[in-house]
């Protein structure tokens, strides 16, 4: 009971029930080696990382957390040799691309760019009930909500979906047809999956709520110009990346000047 009360185990129950209402539907049984080859190397890799540097068995509940995001997003027609290898460069990414404090990007987003470009990967986002009935809408907003609440990230998630769906009501001025699809499945719902549970994620996102409000809002419209720019299905991902990179920009400048002196500052 004590492990249900973090937001990691409260992230795996949430996917979990999205996976319990869309896996039916998107192929049931089938799926189960895609779904082993999202999550064992993750795992391996990782258990192995975490168990050398503690010098015990630990469980990579982060690595689960990353193969079930691709897992959730790949094209469910991928090879589960493609997955396998995005679920590896995602836990590889968290443990080398890093500030020696936090990872700088969110891994599955980075993973899944990575595969885009190596493997000329699909992301359908079915794990985000873009397939299901609209019925399932409420049960991902609700998810999210609670998710939102409970790492207490509301600012991001409001101030990203309203610049969103605010740039994409502003585009559709001058071009209707080109950006109707944002505001209908499955499109919509990867929005909203990407603005509860990927971009909320603690390591990649600011905790003070001016910083979430800029960061939310720079996802927002990298995103927005990714896709008319012709990003294609990654656009969502590239909004993540693009806000990760800024705020560990932003946190090491902060920590640089924190560790100046006050003196040397004021000669400087």
């Amino acid at each position: 009971m004590r492990l249900l009360r973090t937001p990691k185990a409260q992230m795996l129950v949430i996917l979990g029930i999205l996976l319990a209402i869309a896996v039916p539907a998107a192929g049931g049984t089938a799926l189960l080696p895609n779904l082993a080859a999202a999550i064992i190397p993750a795992c391996v890799i990782d258990g192995v990382w975490l168990s050398i540097s503690a010098r015990r068995l630990r469980f990579p509940t982060s690595a689960l957390l990353c193969g079930l995001f691709v897992f959730c997003i790949l094209s469910m027609d991928e090879s589960w040799l493609v997955i396998a290898w995005t679920s590896a460069v995602a836990v590889l990414s968290k443990r080398i691309l890093t500030t020696g404090r936090e990872h700088i990007f969110n891994p599955a987003a980075f993973a899944l760019i990575w595969a885009s470009i190596v493997f000329g990967s699909g992301e359908s986002w079915w794990g985000a009930l873009g397939d299901a009935p609209w019925v399932w809408l409420i049960v991902l907003v609700a998810a999210g909500v609670f998710l939102a609440d409970r790492l207490n990230k509301f600012p991001l998630v409001l101030t990203f979906l309203a610049v969103y769906f605010g740039f994409f009501s502003i585009a559709s001025m001058s071009n209707a047809h080109a950006v109707a699809e944002m505001f209908r499945d499955p499109f919509l719902q990867a929005a909203l999956f990407l603005a509860f549970f990927m971009l909320t994620d603690p390591p990649t996102s600011p905790n003070r709520y001016v910083d979430q409000v800029w960061f939310g809002l720079l996802a927002a419209l990298a995103a927005g110009v990714a896709q008319l720019l012709g990003a294609g299905q990654i656009y969502l991902l590239i909004g993540v990346l693009v806000a990760n990179g800024v705020l560990a920009v932003v946190r090491y400048a902060r920590r640089q000047a924190a560790e100046t002196p006050v003196g040397a500052r004021a000669i400087a």
